[in-house]
């Protein structure tokens, strides 16, 4: 009788150890479709930038902040949500201020030596990645910790393969 309630004991934790998991599955994509939305609309920008895409950005990341706004961490840990929000925070950053100048500088071609014009939409994009790359780093970092401690394989995201990050002439 003492091995039958183990068993017991044991299938009972097991089942909440897989809710769990699944639960975590689904918080980990929750936050990685919200990324994506995200992503597209800054491939949009980069294949076609204009006022409209770029607002597009923003908008997007917005929506996406207020999901995230609407989460809480899950089972206490925080690390992977936190880093979620400073991502998309400094997407917004870049939609406001560096894509911003981008849009400005390839509309106002026509008043720049294609030279200069490719050194400053140069110095943008290279000062984007490197402000993203220690964000990125630490979204990925606190991602498979995540799901680590939850017990999930991450997969290969398709967007990664579309993304690039600069803005085609």
């Amino acid at each position: 009788m003492k091995h039958f309630f183990f068993i017991l004991f044991l299938f009972f934790a097991s089942r909440g150890v897989f809710a769990n998991s699944n639960e975590a599955v689904a918080y980990n994509d929750k936050i990685i479709t919200e990324q994506n939305k995200i992503s597209e609309t800054l491939l949009t920008f980069s294949g076609n930038p204009n006022e409209f895409s770029l607002s597009n950005i923003t908008t997007q990341v917005e929506k996406s902040l207020d999901v995230l706004k609407g989460m809480k961490a899950f089972d206490g840990n925080k690390d992977f949500l936190i880093s979620a929000k400073a991502l998309f925070k400094f997407y917004k950053n870049i939609s406001e201020n560096e894509y911003k100048k981008i849009l400005y500088f390839l509309e106002n071609k026509r008043n720049y030596p294609q030279e200069e014009l490719d050194k400053k939409v140069d110095e943008l994009t290279k000062s984007i990645a490197q402000s993203e790359g220690s964000l990125d780093a630490s979204f990925q970092y606190n991602q498979r910790k995540f799901a680590e401690k939850y017990g999930f394989a991450l997969r290969k995201n398709s967007m990664a393969d579309k993304f690039t990050i600069g803005v085609e002439n």
